[in-house]
């Protein structure tokens, strides 16, 4: 154990000895004991919730042991365990650890680790097929975070699903301003990734997977042209005639330099009248033009809509699907203070990031895929933030 890895379990224990719950989500009128705990834990449930909901849109189905990393008290873990046959926590403060056990409603399958006791290196390899961990890695020094990283890997079990949020740069301060970009910044190359119907009902929605790459030898920059999209047209059959302008729209990341490709997720609406049609997919720079109408390639593929019948895609279609929080026994947490000496001030945690591009050429080192990657803010405004969705190599 490093002498930083201690430093990090003394803080985190601190915060966890004084006021556990606004360690984890530290919303400024929490603060001091504020949060219920019914209420902090049903935020877990809708987080892990969401989350189900995304990965069956995306079509990944995780399957045996879940590894909650940054467990804390076990908000996501229980919600987890609603989910999963088995799961296990991992934190590397002792105290958060032991509430965790003592607050644990499903001890026939969680169990928690303390890493600053047994670290996660002495897990089994390969043993997990769905490892998550959001708002943790952001508050470990970069080149920790990569070490985790890399430890993740070798715990995932094979076409396991990796998912784990991290801060990749600050913010520009640039303003954004909608301008065109240089005309040969304007071409892409856009792919299907994931199955596509072959048949929906009419006015019904859908996603598709696509994967998009920057094919010009220019920096595709929101912060400095405004912003850029994926959307969709609806042609007829024959792909002659314009029925739906636009239709789905499905934001690109902020920063694509030349060469990334990355999945994005599109969802449509189908056209009210059934028949066959023509979609188009294009890049847009919004309020400037369609990457199409600049000699881009735009992708097509015919689709059926039918009548307002249920089709296999649209009785398939994922349902966001919370349950119900377990009660759970008063007295367990600590008295909260907010006295300087029990603790880190406010606002004095740590906040870091690895760059996007260390982390995809890590993702890759490994074998593995990236199935999708979306922009979130959970690091705060002044840091762009990734969360990632990997599957593990065979």
């Amino acid at each position: 154990m490093t002498q930083r890895d201690l430093s990090n379990q003394q803080y985190w224990d601190e915060h966890a000895a004084s006021d556990p719950l606004w360690a984890v989500l530290s919303f400024p009128d929490k603060r001091g004991g504020r949060w219920s705990l019914h209420e902090f834990m049903k935020t877990g449930e809708r987080e892990i919730a969401l989350l189900f909901h995304k990965l069956e849109e995306l079509d990944l189905a995780p399957a045996g042991r879940a590894l909650d990393f940054g467990c804390g008290v076990g908000r996501l873990t229980q919600a987890l365990a609603r989910r999963c046959a088995a799961v296990r926590g991992a934190d590397i403060s002792a105290v958060m650890i032991e509430l965790a056990r003592r607050l644990n409603r499903y001890p026939d399958r969680v169990d928690y680790i303390c890493t600053a006791h047994s670290g996660i290196d002495s897990l089994e390899p390969r043993s997990f097929g769905l490892i998550y961990t959001n708002i943790v890695l952001q508050h470990v020094e970069p080149e920790l975070a990569v070490r985790y990283l890399h430890d993740f890997f070798r715990l995932l079990a094979p076409k396991g699903l990796l998912i784990f949020q991290l801060p990749s740069h600050r913010d520009s301060p640039a303003q954004a301003e909608i301008k065109p970009m240089p005309d040969d910044a304007y071409d892409a190359t856009i792919e299907i990734a994931g199955s596509v119907p072959k048949s929906v009902a009419a006015s019904s929605e859908f996603a598709v997977t696509l994967r998009i790459r920057n094919s010009s030898q220019r920096t595709w920059e929101q912060p400095f042209y405004g912003p850029l999209a994926l959307g969709n047209h609806w042609l007829n059959g024959t792909g002659e005639l314009m029925v739906v302008q636009d239709d789905g729209r499905s934001p690109l990341l902020q920063v694509v330099p030349p060469g990334l490709e990355w999945p994005v997720l599109l969802t449509m609406r189908a056209p009210a009248h059934t028949g066959a049609y023509v979609v188009e997919v294009d890049v847009v720079h919004e309020g400037i033009s369609w990457f199409s109408h600049k000699g881009s390639a735009a992708l097509r593929f015919l689709l059926n809509v039918a009548e307002n019948v249920e089709t296999p895609e649209a009785s398939n279609r994922p349902q966001l699907r919370e349950f119900g929080i377990p009660e759970y026994p008063d007295g367990v947490l600590p008295t909260p203070s907010i006295t300087p000496s029990l603790g880190p001030p406010e606002g004095d945690f740590p906040m870091n990031g690895v760059a996007r591009d260390e982390v995809l050429a890590i993702i890759r080192a490994h074998g593995a895929h990236l199935a999708y990657v979306e922009e979130d803010r959970r690091a705060g405004p002044e840091w762009v933030s990734y969360r990632y969705f990997v599957v593990g190599n065979n």
